[in-house]
């Protein structure tokens, strides 16, 4: 019984994830690089990690935890005891052997010194997502390029994280060829410096372009205005389903700065499913034949309808939360013929 409601959902999951495709993906024949290098051959018990052998186990613990992957990975390749000290965390191993992929994507990006290894490991053991509370399938990287955009310097930007962007095609919605690195940097890190240098949100404002012909283009100015007005908190909600203002321009960077993220669970691991029902409403809206009662129910009464179903192809559910969603599912009920 349990197999048959086994494969039963698994016809209601969707494999094909082309949606994806504009986001960092690592590439099945590029080799991750190596996280230790020391052979367990030959053990040379007169093994040392240096002056750090002089803490006690738990200040040295303690200590580790304050390291990014990077640093860990330097250290395990000091000494045989340095190896098998790193190995033995969970915080590192776990990454390791759950989300290589995350690691070897933040190497090439630039980015692996400037996340601390719990912080990654916690992210890892974490379901939802910071920003919208929802399965969090996604580690988002930063995401635009703001030096222009809040009047800082390039000494500025050297104390913020500086993303190196990987050559390739990018986008979730609209997609755009970048065959040059680029140098990126968050939004929300950006102006937090700007506020920092610039005092106020008054005085950040009187140094965000505006539109002039031949040097600041209608698309920049609206997308440095819709930086200028960015929330630095978390919505807590599903931004799909909120008003979107008419002169928000969408950047060309979206997807550069994005990766499917793992959940690791005391169960196991899971990545997250789409589902089948789901592209079967959209297409139904598509053709004009979704029931107006179904529509309302996806999408809010002040909001236009698109971004909330195309929203709808995007979503990656836990293993927990699609047994309850296909309950609910309009196009799970055409499938089934109900």
């Amino acid at each position: 019984m349990a197999t048959s409601c086994s494969n039963f959902i698994q016809q209601l999951i969707r494999t094909e994830e082309s949606e994806f495709k504009g986001m960092i993906r690592h590439a099945p024949n590029q080799t991750l690089p190596s996280i230790t290098s020391i052979p367990n051959q030959s053990r040379v018990y007169a093994s040392s990690l240096g002056q750090l052998d002089l803490l006690p186990a738990e200040l040295l613990l303690s200590v580790l935890d304050l390291l990014d992957f990077q640093s860990l990975s330097c250290l395990s390749r000091v000494s045989i005891l340095g190896k098998d000290v790193i190995e033995s965390l969970p915080v590192y191993s776990e990454m390791v052997q759950h989300a290589p992929e995350t690691l070897a994507a933040l190497g090439q990006t630039h980015l692996l010194g400037h996340h601390r290894a719990t912080l990654l490991h916690s992210t890892l053991r974490q379901s939802k997502c910071v920003s919208c509370f929802a399965f969090g399938g996604f580690l988002f990287l930063p995401t635009s390029m703001a030096k222009q955009c809040f009047g800082l310097t390039d000494d500025d930007l050297g104390r913020v994280p500086i993303m190196h962007s990987v050559p390739g095609t990018f986008g979730l919605r609209f997609q755009f060829a970048h065959k040059q690195v680029e140098h990126l940097v968050s939004v929300k890190q950006a102006k937090k410096l700007a506020l920092e240098i610039h005092g106020s949100d008054e005085e950040l404002a009187k140094l965000r372009p505006t539109y002039r012909p031949g040097k600041v283009s209608m698309k920049d100015a609206a997308i440095f205005r819709h930086f200028h007005e960015a929330s630095l908190d978390s919505p807590g909600c599903d931004l799909s389903r909120l008003p979107r203002k008419a002169e928000v321009v969408e950047d060309d960077f979206g997807g550069m700065a994005s990766i499917q993220f793992p959940y690791l669970s005391d169960t196991g691991i899971e990545k997250g499913v789409l589902c089948q029902g789901c592209v079967v409403t959209y297409s139904h809206y598509m053709q004009g034949i979704l029931p107006p009662r179904t529509l309302s129910q996806i999408v809010p009464a002040d909001v236009g309808p698109y971004r909330p179903l195309l929203a709808l192809l995007t979503r990656l559910w836990s293993q927990e939360g699609f047994l309850e969603h296909v309950h609910e599912c309009y196009g799970v009920r055409r499938i089934l013929g109900l």
